[in-house]
């Protein structure tokens, strides 16, 4: 089993996802044969279907799906998807939280070769669209919370620049391994911060579920619940987690959003 059903992840997806709908902009769904490699729960594929996709396929590298409502295709790893797949057969693809780390399910692949499995399955022209963690070091001495999300979460050191580990992944470098994989970038950006309550390892369920609703319910308010032409990027971020910090003290990444197209 991956960490996806396992350490109360549907729970804690709704502490640490930005919304769905910023990542992937519903005009580039309708009618779209769309790939979402390991997804998790389901959540982003549920989007993308109810955007008007053509159809979703969402991945698993576990042998069971974890629900039932979709149309998933189990046990496919991070090397496996040009084996799975008809060559050129996606208009889009979407990965959330997996390029930095695609050997945590199992598989030998590393970004570069990703990147290669996703060119075989994506036409020319095709989009391809990244979430993942900045790079960031750990000081265990100095920064707690972060060291123990780390911990807490399982997750392999990543060599730095200059020798440091940290965790995360460095944008030079996936930049450079797209574009020499047959990428062209679009877009390399700043998202919606990761956000993981300090101190949630000591939680029960119940407490989390809880907290979930109510972080839920302040994203919604302030990224989807807005007037027109009030949603600028970054003061409308700045504010829901000033409101966020009121529940809870949180530890932060920057999460990075990478959109390349198929050359």
């Amino acid at each position: 089993m991956t960490w996806e059903t396992t350490r109360s992840w549907h729970v804690m997806r709704y502490l640490v996802y930005y919304l769905v709908e910023d990542f992937v902009p519903p005009e580039w769904v309708a009618d779209r044969r769309i790939l979402d490699f390991s997804a998790g729960l389901g959540d982003l594929s549920r989007y993308l279907r109810e955007a008007g996709a053509a159809a979703v396929v969402p991945t698993t590298p576990d042998p069971q799906a974890p629900t039932e409502d979709l149309d998933w295709r189990t046990g496919i790893s991070a090397g496996r998807l040009a084996s799975s797949f008809e060559p050129a057969s996606f208009d889009l693809a979407t990965a959330r939280m997996v390029f930095q780390f695609p050997t945590w399910e199992g598989d030998s692949a590393d970004p570069d070769s990703l990147a290669e499995e996703f060119a075989a399955i994506l036409r020319t022209g095709g989009r391809l669209v990244i979430a993942f963690h900045q790079f960031e070091t750990i000081d265990a001495d100095t920064d707690h919370g972060r060291a123990a999300l780390v911990r807490y979460l399982g997750l392999p050191p990543r060599e730095g620049p200059h020798g440091e580990s940290g965790y995360g992944l460095k944008v030079p470098m996936l930049v450079t391994t797209l574009q020499n994989r047959g990428f062209d970038i679009q877009v390399a950006e700043h998202v919606e911060p990761f956000t993981f309550p300090a101190g949630s390892t000591a939680m029960s369920d119940q407490v989390l579920t809880d907290l979930g609703t109510r972080v839920m319910a302040i994203k919604r308010r302030h990224l989807v619940e807005r007037a027109p032409g009030t949603y600028e990027r970054p003061g409308v971020i700045r504010e829901m987690l000033e409101e966020l910090s009121e529940l809870f003290d949180f530890v932060t990444w920057p999460i990075v959003r990478v959109v390349a197209n198929r050359r």
